[in-house]
């Protein structure tokens, strides 16, 4: 039983090989290093499970669509603060400042996690806070990255001045170009908000983690660094989620 499982496995690693799509029975045998038999039993068995399927054309064979399947569900049972949590932790370690984690909800993003600067003096907003969508780093680099006619309905419900929204969408234009964006005091007066999005496997936004400093403590140096620091935190959590 269990050298059969053993067996089904190195064909299933072997199937996954993305230099390669499509293997005939002799191809399997010869890099798995199996009978010709055995082979062909465990694929006809795997076949059964819709784990493995066979090209009609060629009779040659390829990883089952079953796959896809589980991947998905996997990928909607995952928690995004208990993944995002640890590289938000280093995150704020090594920036020294409070860390955010927010996910959309219509017209707002609520924040779902928080990391407290280890400061004495710092910002903390509550987990749980709603913020309108056009306001703030970690929302307008959601917004940035969502597909247009979302982002257009929801723009056209938060800023009725069809001038000002244009000039928004530029600008939302650009930092999803630059792949971060940076906000001054709009939530709160005297404070910088820098965020960087998260994206699933399929490329979509799935929420933002941001850093929130003091205005009077913040140097050119050291926004590079926040910049530099929530890009690679955003797509070391997107990375988990299955991001390219």
């Amino acid at each position: 039983m269990i050298q059969s499982i053993n067996r089904a496995m190195q064909i299933i690693h072997l199937l996954s090989d993305p230099k390669k799509e499509k293997w005939s029975i002799t191809e399997i045998a010869e890099q798995t290093e199996l009978p010709i038999s055995t082979v062909y039993r465990l694929i006809q068995s795997l076949m059964q499970h819709h784990l493995v399927m066979q090209i009609p054309d060629t009779k040659q064979y390829k990883l089952g669509y079953i796959w896809m399947e589980i991947g998905l569900k996997m990928f909607e049972s995952l928690d995004i603060r208990v993944v995002a949590r640890p590289i938000m932790e280093q995150l704020a370690a090594d920036v020294e400042e409070t860390v955010y984690l927010n996910l959309p909800n219509g017209n707002e993003s609520i924040i779902i996690d928080r990391i407290d600067s280890p400061r004495n003096v710092k910002i903390i907003d509550v987990i749980g806070e709603r913020i309108p969508m056009h306001i703030g780093g970690a929302n307008k680099t959601i917004l940035a990255n969502m597909p247009s006619r979302q982002m257009n309905e929801i723009l056209e419900q938060l800023l009725p001045n069809e001038q000002a929204r244009n000039t928004f969408v530029e600008n939302l234009l650009k930092i999803k170009r630059q792949g971060y964006a940076v906000s001054y005091g709009e939530k709160t007066k005297g404070t910088i908000g820098v965020g960087a999005p998260i994206f699933g496997f399929d490329d979509n936004v799935l929420g933002a983690i941001s850093i929130e400093v003091l205005a009077y403590d913040l140097t050119k140096e050291r926004m590079t660094f926040f910049i530099e620091k929530v890009h690679d935190a955003a797509h070391m959590i997107s990375m988990k989620f299955g991001k390219a």
